[in-house]
């Protein structure tokens, strides 16, 4: 049974509803106005970042952006905790399907082997960053712009002045120096191959104290012949590469014609170095100068 509205009713249903309207236009003009609406908390989009290069790997790790790391190439090994990290490829010659499977916002290299990588990565919308980190004089600079692209500036800033203090620390004492002994770096064997001037091997045989045999190429590396470092008849042969047979120094000192060199006379023929530390330009730039100066012995 259906009973009527009485005009009380009718009457405090329209008051009702013209509350209801009243509040609602209430709380959009509040919506409305700026700085009235509640605000949602903004969370910063997680960088997500593949490194190509084992000297970028070592600097996002030393200013702690471990975390941020979702790639890394098979050479990058150091430091121990980035073994969980996914590889995506070889350095300098990433997978492009599993680069792209890691899902990285930002990807950081020194060098690719096959251009169109990079290329693809910008069709795809990724950022890719070439970071120079050749010569002791782009580290210092790499850590900054790593630090920069990361938003760990003065973390960056830190380690970055950190190593520039050491190096004109070490530059002052080595500027004093007379008669520094001529250092030739056998970066491998077959072919014989070492550091012209233009290499981080030049720069960190200066800082030790020596003189780099290959600082007349203007090469990075290059060949050379056996007869070519008898005529340099170098003060010290530095082998930064292992022997899967003998030990290299003992290869090296009996290699028919080599005895005249002073290096092999005198035994200062050196092996058994770290080669991740020796023969990568970043961070870890200080203990390649302070293991070289050791087998040098100018400096003690």
């Amino acid at each position: 049974m259906t009973y009527p509205i009485t005009c009380c009713q009718a009457a405090r249903r329209r008051a009702g509803a013209m509350f209801s309207l009243s509040m609602c236009s209430i709380v959009a003009l509040a919506i409305a106005m700026p700085g009235c609406a509640p605000r949602a908390r903004s969370q910063p989009d997680t960088i997500r970042v593949v490194s190509l290069a084992p000297s970028l790997t070592e600097i996002v790790a030393m200013l702690s952006g471990t975390n941020l790391l979702v790639g890394r190439t098979s050479a990058c090994d150091y430091p121990p905790e980035v073994a969980s990290i996914p590889v995506v490829g070889g350095f300098g010659t990433p997978s492009l399907e599993r680069l792209a499977s890691v899902r990285p916002s930002l990807v950081l290299d020194v060098d690719l082997e096959d251009e169109s990588i990079g290329r693809k990565l910008r069709e795809l919308g990724i950022r890719r960053e070439r970071i120079a980190c050749r010569t002791l004089a782009d580290i210092p600079a790499a850590i900054r712009t790593v630090g920069r692209l990361l938003s760990l500036e003065d973390e960056a800033e830190k380690r970055a002045s950190e190593i520039e203090r050491q190096v004109a620390a070490m530059e002052k004492e080595i500027a004093s120096l007379t008669n520094k002994p001529s250092v030739f770096v056998e970066i491998w064997n077959d072919p014989l191959m070492t550091a012209g001037r233009n290499s981080f091997i030049s720069d960190i045989v200066r800082l030790a104290g020596g003189i780099n045999a290959g600082d007349d190429a203007e090469n990075d590396y290059f060949r050379v012949s056996g007869e070519w470092v008898v005529n340099k008849n170098p003060d010290v042969i530095v082998c930064l590469y292992m022997s899967q047979s003998n030990g290299v120094a003992d290869m090296v000192r009996k290699r028919e014609g080599w005895e005249t060199v002073k290096a092999v006379r005198n035994g200062a023929v050196y092996d058994g170095f770290d080669n991740n530390v020796m023969l990568r330009p970043g961070p870890r730039i200080m203990d390649a100068v302070i293991a070289l100066r050791r087998a040098i012995g100018v400096i003690k």
